[in-house]
C-alpha cells in the first residue's frame, strides 16, 4: 500500500518548480528596462596561477568575457592560510583560508578607474584523514573560496552607482 499517490506527488514537484523558478533573474539584469549592464562589458585580466584561473572562470560565468571591451577588470589575488584546530602532536585537523582581492575596474575609451576597491572571505576545511583526501579537500576549498570571492567582486561592481549611470 502506497502512503502517497505518486501523480500528485510529481504534480506539486512541478509546480512548485514553475512558481520557483518565476522569480529568477540574473544579477546583471536591471529590473526598469532589463539591460545588461555588465554582460559582454568587461574584459578580464589574464589568470597566473590555479586559484586566479579559477576565480576567473567563475567571473566570466557571472560577467561574461569580451576582448575588445568597454571596461578591464584588474586584479590581485592573496590568500593565506593558518591552522585552527590542532592535536597533541602538532597535526592540524582544521585550516582556515583567507582570501582577499583588491580589485580595479577601468574604463578603456577614458582610461579612467570606474571602481577601486576589496573584498575579503574566508573558509575553513578538514585535514584529518589520508594525504589524497586532504588535497582534494584543500582543492575543493579554494575553489568555493573563489566564487564566494567571486560573488563579492560582482555584488561590489553592481553596487557602484558608476556603473548604473553607465546604462
Amino acid at each position: 500500500m502506497l502512503l502517497f499517490d505518486k501523480n500528485k506527488y510529481v504534480f506539486s514537484v512541478l509546480v512548485g518548480i514553475l512558481i520557483a523558478s518565476c522569480s529568477f533573474e540574473p544579477a546583471w539584469i536591471t529590473s526598469k528596462n532589463k539591460e545588461k549592464i555588465l554582460w559582454q562589458k568587461i574584459d578580464l585580466k589574464e589568470p597566473k596561477t590555479s586559484n586566479e584561473y579559477r576565480l576567473n572562470r567563475y567571473l566570466v560565468s557571472r560577467v561574461g568575457d569580451a576582448e575588445n571591451a568597454e571596461f578591464f577588470l584588474k586584479y590581485e589575488l592573496i590568500t593565506d592560510t593558518k591552522r585552527t584546530a590542532l592535536s597533541f602532536d602538532g597535526k592540524a585537523y582544521r585550516i582556515r583560508i583567507h582570501g582577499e582581492v583588491k580589485f580595479t575596474l577601468i574604463d578603456n575609451s577614458k582610461n579612467t578607474i570606474v571602481v577601486s576597491s576589496s573584498v575579503k572571505d574566508s573558509l575553513g576545511y578538514s585535514d584529518a584523514i589520508l594525504a589524497v583526501t586532504d588535497q582534494a579537500s584543500e582543492r575543493d576549498a579554494y575553489a568555493r573560496l573563489m566564487v564566494l570571492l567571486g560573488d563579492r567582486i560582482v555584488d561590489e561592481l553592481l553596487r557602484s552607482g558608476t556603473l548604473a549611470n553607465e546604462a
